[in-house]
């Protein structure tokens, strides 16, 4: 698996170790609860396996023009690591609040080897140029959806230890 996509599950496992159903399902100052947490991210990993296998269905990558706006935030992304905060999450990635945790935590690992197959098959049939847009961040190498990935998976841990640690979510 992508070192990347490894870390990913090991942070994921460590911030929400010990964590139980329903202090999972806190919701704290009108933001998502660890639950929805856990699940956008778990949706963020399906919606770029399902974008990808369309990119090989296709037999082509799936990228619109690139713009400087795009090029400057990924570079604050990707490869700054920097997660801003205050950007709307596209609606597909929105969680449902429907799933518990002790659903969510097991598919996390299933998605993400899914996932990593998937970046691996893109990456044997487009190389190393853009394969597939993201929605907001414009086009993206398979090793910047990994990057991209764990990035956006550590900003949502924090969040979770944050909460964890102010009591929101008492185990």
């Amino acid at each position: 698996m992508h070192s990347d996509l490894i870390r990913c599950h090991s942070l994921l496992d460590s911030s929400i170790e010990g964590l139980d159903d329903r202090a999972a399902a806190v919701r704290a100052d009108g933001r998502w609860s660890i639950a929805e947490i856990v699940e956008h991210l778990d949706r963020t990993y399906t919606g770029t396996s399902k974008g990808l296998t369309r990119c090989l269905e296709s037999g082509a990558p799936r990228v619109t023009a690139d713009s400087l706006k795009n090029r400057m935030r990924r570079l604050w992304v990707v490869t700054l690591g920097q997660f801003p905060t205050g950007i709307e999450a596209p609606r597909h990635v929105v969680p449902s609040g429907e799933l518990a945790l002790s659903t969510l935590a097991p598919r996390i690992a299933a998605h993400l080897r899914e996932m990593d197959g998937m970046l691996a098959q893109a990456a044997d049939r487009f190389g190393s140029g853009p394969v597939m847009d993201h929605p907001i961040l414009g086009p993206f190498s398979v090793q910047q959806w990994a990057r991209f990935h764990f990035v956006h998976t550590r900003h949502h841990c924090r969040q979770i230890t944050a909460r964890r640690a102010s009591g929101a979510a008492a185990a």
